[in-house]
Formats: structure tokens, C-alpha cells, sequence
């Protein structure tokens, strides 16, 4: 009988064959070892290269989903920031990647900046007649019924930046967008910077805010506060519960932005009322909201 060699373990023997063909720019063939490798093995370091294979091919929509779970270990170093930003823009999404520089390395966000204003610009001169079309259409969701809304609004980061900007005003106090929409445009707004106040159309309330000095919907203090008196309130003798109502709410409370504040006062009160708000009597004003927080999510059934 010949001597038995041992099979090297199969995560190693498609890491190696990957990373091989990477470094001989054969993407083709990197692209599957990889791909077995990162499943047996989902760690930052193996994406990292799976991502450079994606790349390779143009397939950068498939590394997006590793690039936003290692997105703190991507900016930790320049040359792995570079990588993400050939993610980005070779995609593109214009959004993640301006949203993206306030949490790069301060000496690179010059040279970041000047390399998505490069690309929007030569975006602009090979394309621009149909992202005016897209622009067009975002700017005018009202007209739309839900479900192209909910469609436009996933092209945001299709258009670059002023583009994107220009189109997303005037949603903002249109009462025939979406609650939901209108923030998620907000929060585009906040995530690019803009400087420009804009109106916004809220519950019961309007006002005028700048984007940019906007914590962002899942930063607003009233809402975590909100959130950290109903985890108080129903304990940890029900942690299912806890952990179910935070995430109703989350998405719920995110329909009274940016002035959830001025809706809700009381944080601990309001968190009481919506616990118990089949046992105990409502005052008229929060029976409005809660049933108001119900029919907008209702609605957001016509927009799956």
C-alpha cells in the first residue's frame, strides 16, 4: 500500500486557490474559492479579499453586504478605506460614500472627497440624461402610488450628491409621501451634510431644520429615551416582550421625526401609555397619535 497524504482541510485549499488566482488578477476563478472559503470562514480578513475579487469583475453590489459588516475594520486602515471606496462608487452609492467620510481618518478625506466629486462628475457627463430622469421621479414622489415610491427611494444613492439633494426637498412636506419616506429622505439629507434649512412636514406640526445638525432618526435622544423606559418599564421578567416593543417602536417613533420631542414630552408617560394602552384610559390627544402611529404603518404594507 502507498503512503496515505492527507487532504488539506477545504478551507484552507480554497483560500489558497483564491488568493492565487487574486494575485494573478484572474477574478473569475477567485471569485468561487473565495465565496467557499468567507462561508466556512466569515471573518474580516477573507472578505477583505473576497471583496478585491467582486471588485475585479464588477460585481460590487455582491461585496456591499461585506463591506457594511466590516465597514469599522475597513476604515482602519488607509489602504483597506481605499478598498471601500472602490466598493462605493464603483456601485455607486453616492450616499454611503459621503456618508461614509465623517468617520474616515481626518488626512483622508481630501483626497476621498476629490475622488467621489470626480465621480459624480464623469457619472454626470456619461449618464445624464437618465439620472435627470431619476432625479425627476424622486423629486416628485407624490405622484407616485406606494410602491413606486418605495422602488424611487432605493435608487437615492444612484444620484449624485446636489442631484440627490435638489430631488429630496420638496418631498419632505408632501402629504402624499409616506411618513417614512419623507425621513428616510431626511436622513439622507443629514447623512450628505447639507447645510441648506428645509422644511419638514411632521405630525400635526411643521418646522424648519438643517439637515446637517440633525442627530439622525436613530440618534434622537427623545426616541432612545422613549426606548429606555420601555425596556425599564417591562423588565427583564419578559425579555421577548422588551425586545419585540423596542423594535415596533423603533421604526414607529421614527415617523415623528425630526420632532418627536415636541410630540412627546414625557418619555416614561408615554412609554406607560403605550404599554398599557389596552388596559388603561388614554388621554383623546395620545389616542390620536397611537392611532395616527397605527394607520401609517398600515400603510406601509401597499409599499412591500
Amino acid at each position: 500500500m502507498g503512503k496515505i497524504v492527507p487532504l488539506p482541510d477545504n478551507v484552507d485549499r480554497h483560500l489558497s486557490l483564491g488568493e492565487s488566482a487574486l494575485r494573478n488578477s484572474n477574478f473569475a476563478a477567485a471569485v468561487p474559492h473565495l465565496e467557499k472559503a468567507y462561508q466556512r470562514t466569515p471573518v474580516f480578513e477573507v472578505g477583505r479579499e473576497l471583496v478585491q475579487a467582486y471588485n475585479g469583475l464588477e460585481q460590487s453590489a455582491s461585496a456591499l453586504p461585506i463591506v457594511s459588516e466590516y465597514m469599522e475594520d475597513f476604515l482602519a486602515s488607509a489602504k483597506d478605506t481605499e478598498l471601500l471606496y472602490d466598493t462605493l462608487l464603483a456601485l455607486p452609492d453616492y450616499r454611503f460614500a459621503w456618508a461614509t467620510l465623517a468617520h474616515v481618518a481626518v488626512i483622508q478625506r481630501p483626497p476621498l472627497q476629490q475622488r467621489i466629486e470626480d465621480a459624480e462628475a464623469a457619472d454626470l457627463a456619461a449618464n445624464q440624461p437618465a439620472l435627470e430622469k431619476l432625479a425627476k421621479e424622486l423629486k416628485h414622489l407624490g405622484g407616485f402610488d406606494a410602491h413606486k415610491q418605495e422602488q424611487v427611494i432605493k435608487e437615492l444613492g444612484r444620484l449624485p450628491r446636489q442631484l440627490m439633494i435638489e430631488a429630496a426637498r420638496p418631498n419632505l412636506t408632501d402629504e402624499d409621501v409616506h411618513p417614512a419616506v419623507r425621513i428616510s429622505l431626511l436622513d439622507a439629507l443629514t447623512a450628505v451634510g447639507d447645510r441648506e434649512p428645509v422644511t419638514v412636514l411632521g405630525y400635526q406640526t411643521s418646522g424648519e431644520v438643517v439637515p446637517d445638525d440633525l442627530p439622525g432618526v436613530l440618534n434622537d435622544p427623545t426616541l432612545l429615551a422613549v426606548l429606555d423606559q420601555v425596556q425599564r418599564q417591562v423588565g427583564l421578567g419578559d425579555p421577548e416582550l422588551m425586545r419585540a416593543t423596542v423594535q415596533v417602536l423603533r421604526f414607529e417613533l421614527g415617523y415623528l421625526y425630526p420632532f418627536i420631542d415636541q410630540t412627546i414630552t414625557d418619555p416614561k408617560q408615554f412609554a406607560y401609555d403605550y404599554l398599557h394602552k389596552d388596559s388603561a384610559p388614554l388621554s383623546p390627544a395620545m389616542q390620536t397619535l397611537l392611532a395616527w402611529l397605527g394607520e401609517q404603518t398600515a400603510k406601509l404594507a401597499d409599499m412591500a
